[in-house]
């Protein structure tokens, strides 16, 4: 229990993040001249500290392939208000990715649902998935795979994984991207937002990187107004039209891979 209390300590730190970052912008754009000046002589002093790492080789690892999985909480999949428990038959798909960019030696992330108690979202859907909860936690078949090298987890109070700024940050600085594949659920909630906002925002920072969505690792629900194989169709037309591939499986994605010169 003590590795799990202290775990998600560091996880309610570290969605925190996110307001840091609002908070330093906004004390940036109050400093005053004199403020300013100070600040910028600061940063260029990082900014040279940054270039002497590079000509010692010890900067940030650089990955060419990043995985995806998309809301696996216990929450959606497992208990709680919003929970399916269809989504257990993507797990199997799923570890065939992640074990295939272990192998690899490339990046693995999780993105996460990790609300605050009174998250706005929650006046459209049901409390759930509270940080620092059971229903915030990976699934169990997931849940080692966060103490393993190359694995980030982000956190998100909203559907869409995207606006994560350490996410888009850690984006950034991975000038070697060239491959990015997705999973999870829900295929035209949380997966659409987050495909469309990543791949907009490569375009942003002129960055070209093949995105893939594996639809046998992706899902949705079956509701009153919402059909889940319409709903998966709208998604797929809508990825496809921002310039995200749609493969049907693993054996899809290996072939696209090597017809795009994506593997070694």
């Amino acid at each position: 229990m003590e590795r799990k209390d202290n775990k998600r300590t560091i996880r309610a730190n570290k969605y925190n993040n996110n307001r840091d970052y609002r908070e330093y912008l906004r004390l940036i754009r109050e400093m005053n001249p004199e403020q300013k000046r100070i600040f910028e002589e600061l940063l260029q002093d990082v900014r040279n500290l940054k270039e002497l790492a590079k000509e010692k080789d010890v900067t940030k690892k650089q990955f060419t392939k990043a995985l995806f999985i998309v809301d696996m909480n216990n929450g959606f999949v497992n208990f709680g208000d919003m929970h399916n428990k269809d989504y257990n038959a993507l797990v199997p798909e799923q570890k065939r990715l992640i074990e295939k960019f272990r192998q690899e030696g490339e990046l693995v992330n999780f993105i996460m649902e990790g609300h605050i108690e009174d998250a706005v979202e929650f006046l459209t859907y049901p409390s759930h998935c509270i940080i620092g909860t059971p229903e915030a936690d990976l699934i169990p078949e997931f849940i080692e795979e966060e103490y393993k090298d190359n694995t980030n987890i982000y956190y998100k109070n909203s559907i869409n994984g995207g606006l994560n700024l350490d996410l888009q940050i850690d984006l950034e600085d991975l000038r070697d991207l060239k491959e990015i594949v997705i999973a999870g659920v829900c295929t035209d909630l949380c997966v659409l937002d987050f495909a469309k906002t990543i791949a907009k925002l490569l375009d942003e920072i002129n960055h070209k990187v093949h995105i893939f969505v594996v639809a046998s690792a992706v899902s949705t629900f079956d509701a009153p107004g919402h059909d889940r194989t319409c709903e998966t169709e709208f998604a797929f037309e809508v990825m496809r039209k921002s310039g995200i591939e749609v493969v049907e499986n693993f054996e899809h994605l290996y072939e696209r891979e090597k017809e795009l010169k994506l593997r070694a």
